[in-house]
């Protein structure tokens, strides 16, 4: 492996980059609009009005809720029913075809009068974008985990743990009338003594309630104001399959000892695991004695701390860190001892409070937890939506497993036609600010399921909700044989009293990519959690280059990849200067892009007037959140552009972006750009290999473009960008040319520094 000591290179950005953006756009008309089409959509708003007809003789300040459905094609952001919703105002949305209005008398009295006689065009072209539009009725709000449930027989167990979330209108007036309203029904149900109500921030407001029977939960569902009605999920360990090794492993030798602090949020570190305890900072208790079972955060812990040593792979001089040990989840193991489980809501006041005592000293956490029956297959889970507001409240960086398949059928590789959603990720980790890590098996026998890194055969995959990349990054969790053992196929680790055992499970892939963020962040100069992030996907694309470029399909299994086991290497360049990575750390201001002309792509990589070499480019931001947007939660959206430009006779300039997403769609409509695509995705990433080469054009231009969402209010966004270009010959020293390049343009590069370059000046 080539040595890594060259300094990566921020480029700092110049005013002169800034361009704003030019308007535009046309009236799309999808179907003619004719006297029947107004007359139809003209009902369709009586019949909204007649519905809540009882709603608005009570009092006509209570708002409704309509739904309209538009078409397939009209998905678009700049097809929504904007001019069409101007009185009945969008208040939110649920599948991406789905808009939800609020509505009263007056609102829906007037709009059947702009229907009849459309005020403007662009009204009019909104007429030919509807499908359908309806009240929300009570059976749009009852969830199917909760129907599951209650056929099944299981009503008692979740009585008494209702989950009633309300409509937000956007509008704090609005949002009391609605509350009050509720509150009112609940007692004319005879559930107001029953209630208990739980915030967090501005956003999440939830009401926990206990009811006597099923027809309790259609009259909840009935009431005007209310969104949906489900139950807070409970929590507990994932159940372990372990082996026994039945050896003490050699973990001394040396070490870099770290300041940095990884908050584990599980079952609790054995105070008895003399390789563990010296290294615990810090412990809060949430859990009885009972119920304790440490084996679980022993084992993660330990993959932390001693993973690369305990199960063979190699690194330079290991870090340990230190653990702030939060003991929130009882046991769940049958044959440890006596059995428990924490409510949702519970472990959401835990984490809170958590955060406002231990955020500003530790900024990563580890999470590992999951149920089943959570497959996130359509908007945001609550837990989800709640660990994005923590990530956002702190700003901290959690890790989340994508779960477990805990019993057959369990995937193969490649995957059988039968295994359908079987194996989608699960709640929480369709959170959009964590990491999500999937695993990958280290060891393979001859009667594995799986081959050595391939997809764990229990972990789960992706898209996660909204259609966003999940698992973000892969690493090695284990392996079952066609026998379901484990011996030999696991991931080593130490138990509670520091002797080495193998488990399986996507909780130790993800603990081994929380120490791979851990030794980033370490190495970091300057500590940076989302250039961090960003640094963690590129480094995985580029080690898994191969895999992804196989099938797109295997991005819902490997996420962006593993990333290396050294920061060295993820926050270096080769020392032979056959590649460069540049850092651009900066925003785009709503209005505007950024632009870079003339970039100073190396000219020994061009050859008979065409540009060669390979080039990875990630891009990382945090995109503004609006749960009440379902499958249009993210409400940014930044593109990349990198290609070759011409300048044409008539002053024009003609521009090819080169450098494609990893994944591309085929279809035109939104829907299919934000399946296939990275569209509205907070990480994208972008790959090329130039082996035939691409015509010189007259230079290289870079452009950054950011929108939201159907006017949604932002005034700038924040991102990181990485480019890395790579000499795939290794001939020749590109480094210096595009950094000299840049400095030649006016540009002002800084090294992105690490302890290791301070150590050298010392």
């Amino acid at each position: 492996m080539a040595n890594k000591n060259l300094p990566i290179k921020m480029v700092l950005p110049k005013d002169t980059d800034s361009k704003r953006n030019i308007g535009g756009g046309i009236n799309k008309f999808f179907v003619d609009v004719t006297p029947e089409l107004q007359i139809s959509i003209a009902e369709m708003f009586e019949h909204v009005l007649d519905y809540y007809k009882d709603v608005f003789s009570v009092n006509k300040m209570i708002p409704a809720v309509g739904k309209i459905t538009v078409k397939q094609e009209a998905i678009a952001k700049s097809h929504k029913p904007n001019e069409l919703c101007q009185k009945c105002r969008i208040i939110g949305s649920e599948e991406l075809h789905e808009i939800y209005i609020r509505v009263d008398k007056k609102s829906l009295i007037e709009t059947v009068e702009l229907v009849k006689r459309p005020p403007t065009e662009r009204f009019r072209a909104n007429l030919t974008a509807i499908e359908d539009i309806k009240p929300v009725t009570a059976g749009d709000k009852i969830s199917k985990n909760l129907e599951d449930v209650s056929t099944q027989g299981g009503f008692d167990r979740i009585k008494g743990k209702i989950k009633i979330k309300l409509f937000d209108f956007g509008d704090d007036f609005d949002n009391s009338q609605i509350m009050g309203y509720v509150m009112n029904k609940l007692s004319d149900l005879g559930l107001s003594e029953k209630h208990e109500i739980i915030s967090y921030g501005d956003k999440i407001k939830l009401i926990k309630i206990e009811v006597n029977s099923y027809n309790d939960i259609v009259n909840l569902a009935s009431i005007n104001g209310v969104r949906a009605v489900d139950f807070f999920q409970e929590y507990s360990l994932p159940l372990d399959k372990f082996n026994d090794v039945d050896l003490y492993e050699f973990l001394g030798g040396e070490y870099s000892e770290s300041e940095i602090r990884i908050g584990i949020i599980d079952g609790g570190i054995s105070e008895t695991n003399t390789f563990l305890q010296p290294y615990v900072v810090a412990r809060e208790n949430f859990v009885a004695e009972a119920y304790r079972n440490p084996s679980h955060a022993t084992f993660i812990a330990s993959t932390i701390q001693y993973g690369n040593k305990l199960n063979g792979i190699e690194t330079s001089l290991p870090l340990r860190f230190k653990f702030v040990d939060i003991v929130a989840m009882p046991n769940s193991d049958k044959e440890f001892g006596p059995i428990d489980t924490i409510g949702e809501e519970d472990l959401m006041e835990i984490i809170e409070e958590i955060m406002r005592k231990y955020a500003s000293t530790t900024k990563i956490w580890n999470l590992s937890i999951g149920i089943e029956s959570m497959v996130c297959n359509g908007a945001m889970s609550d837990l989800g939506i709640f660990l994005d507001y923590i990530q956002d409240k702190y700003q901290v960086q959690f890790f989340v497993s994508s779960g477990n398949i805990n019993q057959p059928p369990f995937r193969e590789w490649p995957p059988q036609d039968t295994i359908s959603e079987w194996d989608r990720i699960i709640s929480p980790a369709d959170s959009v600010r964590a990491i999500t890590v999937g695993s990958l098996a280290l060891f393979e026998s001859d009667d594995s399921i799986v081959k050595k890194d391939e997809p764990s055969p229990f972990s789960r995959r992706g898209p996660g909700a909204n259609y966003i990349v999940k698992p973000d990054v892969v690493d090695y969790g284990g392996n079952l044989s066609t026998g379901y053992q484990i011996k030999t196929l696991g991931i080593k680790g130490l138990d509670n009293q520091g002797k080495v055992i193998e488990k399986i499970g996507t909780s130790y892939s993800n603990s081994r990519g929380v120490q791979k963020f851990a030794s980033i962040y370490d190495e970091m100069a300057e500590k940076d959690l989302l250039l961090g992030k960003a640094m963690l996907i590129q480094s995985a694309r580029m080690n898994s280059r191969s895999i992804l470029e196989q099938s797109q399909d295997n991005m819902k299994y490997y996420g962006f990849g593993m990333p290396s086991a050294e920061a060295r290497d993820i926050l270096h360049c080769n020392d032979s200067g056959d590649e460069v990575t540049l850092v651009f750390k900066q925003k785009v201001i709503y209005g505007t892009h950024l632009e870079m002309y003339d970039f100073p792509y190396p000219s020994s990589l061009l050859r008979n007037g065409k540009y060669y070499g390979e080039i990875i480019m990630t891009l990382a931001y945090n995109p503004s959140l609006d749960e009440r947007h379902g499958r249009e939660y993210c409400r940014t959206n930044i593109d990349v552009s990198f290609g070759i430009y011409k300048n044409l006779e008539d002053g024009k300039i003609d521009y090819k972006g080169c450098v494609p997403m990893e994944s591309s769609w085929d279809e035109k409509f939104e829907k299919s750009r934000v399946e296939h695509g990275f569209k509205w995705n907070p990480i994208k990433s972008y790959y090329r290999k130039i082996s035939k080469g691409i015509d010189a054009g007259d230079g290289w231009k870079l452009r950054i473009d950011m929108y939201p969402r159907n006017n949604f209010p932002v005034h700038s966004q924040e991102f990181v960008l990485i480019i890395t270009i790579k000499d795939p010959e290794g001939k020749y020293d590109i480094y210096s040319e595009v950094v000299n390049g840049l400095r030649e343009r006016g540009y002002v590069t800084v090294n992105l520094e690490t302890r290791q370059q301070i150590r050298q000046r010392q």
